[in-house]
């Protein structure tokens, strides 16, 4: 199929500098304030199209949604809601926003947003649509292909304590896939115009972190420090990160999850390390995810033409909820050992450094499912199915297994209804009583539901 082209657009969303301090993240406990941009954080746009069908994929250096985006998108530049993909790189080193959200939807649980926290997430949404308007206005004739090479910088981070509660530090006896997929396009004389990335690792290495001048500031964390530095390498390109299943999947050397082991041991090595290390460290893992994804561009042949199809659906996952009375951020940092957080919150409960009392009940199935929007692109011979929701490594590597395409990769933290569903554990995982476990999805039979997802999805495409 000929008349191949592809579009790029990069915008910067980056807060301006009259939001700050900025609010910080709940899970870290409260009184968190960010004071500044340490490196500028973008949305990237890719438009394709072979004539018959036109594409729109994005990437958010962020850590919320954009609930109504594509129906905007929709509206706006006529593209089929079931042609859209966006997702966040789900980046703990940016800002947590609300959500610009479907009609009848509301905001995710558990969180009190301020008035910049809504403002920001305005901003990101008008401008996620300037930017698909320009990647749909910067096509031009391509080529494109897909490749894999492997990117040794993640880690399991569900780490079983001898106590018999668990710790976010890391696991390397637990699963990972150190599977990094490429697409690439290129002109016609063979220069790379965008490429997508996948990857199953949290955007974390900065998460909380203080720069010299001691401010917590806003980054894109590693993945962002990996697409910068491969736009430096071709000029003129968008590179484009989206996160796999990630869901127990940790950078290496986290040290949020370093933290939380030593003070349960009573040292807390972190406590050493000086500000503005883990901003360096994040640039120098990004650089090398960077070359790990070089070499396999490289190697890349690209083609003309592409087939393109597409289809999504929903699952739905049951949902649980604390017993009546329980402080649900509480729960969440007692479920992973985080001393730091648990005193900010309930002092009471530290003593000499250790927890004392601990005691997690199980929480409380509802009988109101959520919908989990799936989707799947075919691109050629390459199938990329989104799952709006964190997924454990084992549910992708399940979802990878049970598709009819042999190349094929799993994004994560996507859909249009934005990250609702939180995480959810693989079928073997669910009774890990990790802090995973005590979000909002309940234990259940999740690779089954996510494949026979596939399944309906594969029928809507070749059916």
């Amino acid at each position: 199929m000929g008349g191949f082209k592809v579009g790029t657009s990069k915008v910067c969303i980056s807060p301006p500098e009259d939001v700050f301090p900025y609010p910080g993240p709940a899970y870290l406990g409260g009184g968190v304030w960010i004071d500044g941009v340490y490196d500028d954080i973008y949305v990237r746009m890719i438009a394709f199209s072979n004539g018959e069908e036109t594409f729109l994929f994005g990437s958010f250096e962020e850590s919320n949604g954009t609930d109504a985006l594509k129906d905007a998108i929709t509206e706006r530049y006529k593209i089929p809601y079931k042609n859209q993909m966006f997702c966040q790189i789900h980046n703990h080193g940016g800002i947590q926003t609300t959500t610009v959200m479907k009609e009848g939807r509301s905001q995710k649980k558990n969180h009190n947003y301020t008035e910049n926290q809504y403002r920001m997430g305005t901003m990101i949404y008008e401008k996620a649509l300037e930017a698909a308007g320009e990647a749909l206005q910067n096509m031009v004739p391509a080529k494109w292909g897909y490749g894999t090479g492997k990117s040794y910088i993640n880690v399991n981070r569900d780490y079983p304590n001898e106590d018999g509660y668990w710790s976010q530090i890391d696991n390397y006896d637990g699963p990972s896939d150190k599977t990094l997929s490429v697409i690439k396009f290129t002109d016609d004389e063979d220069r790379l115009i965008a490429a997508v990335l996948n990857y199953s690792a949290h955007a974390i290495t900065t998460i909380g972190a203080k720069d010299r001048d001691g401010k917590i500031k806003v980054s894109g964390d590693f993945p962002g420090f990996t697409c910068g530095r491969l736009e430096e390498e071709y000029p003129g390109a968008v590179v484009m990160w989206t996160s796999g299943a990630a869901g127990d999947q940790n950078a290496i050397c986290c040290f949020k999850g370093e933290k939380h082991y030593f003070e349960c041991s009573g040292v807390s090595e972190s406590d050493t390390i000086p500000d503005g290390y883990q901003y360096a460290y994040s640039q120098n893992l990004g650089e090398r995810h960077a070359s790990d994804a070089n070499k396999v561009l490289k190697k890349i042949e690209c083609h003309a033409g592409m087939d393109m199809r597409s289809a999504y659906t929903d699952v739905f996952i049951p949902q649980q909820e604390a017993p009546e009375g329980t402080n649900f951020w509480l729960n969440i940092a007692l479920a992973q050992n985080s001393v730091s957080v648990v005193e900010k919150i309930a002092p009471e409960m530290v003593k000499d450094g250790k927890i004392i009392g601990r005691h997690l009940e199980d929480y409380i199935p509802t009988d109101k499912p959520e919908d989990c929007e799936m989707q799947l692109f075919i691109l050629g011979d390459v199938a990329v199915v989104t799952v709006a929701a964190e997924l454990y490594v084992n549910l992708g590597k399940a979802i990878k297994e049970a598709c009819p395409l042999k190349h094929v990769f799993v994004i994560t933290v996507a859909g249009g209804h934005g990250n609702r569903v939180g995480y959810i554990q693989d079928t073997d995982s669910n009774t890990h009583k990790t802090f995973q476990h005590f979000r909002e999805a309940y234990p259940c039979d999740s690779n089954t539901i996510f494949k026979e997802g596939l399944k309906a999805l594969t029928k809507k495409i070749f059916l």
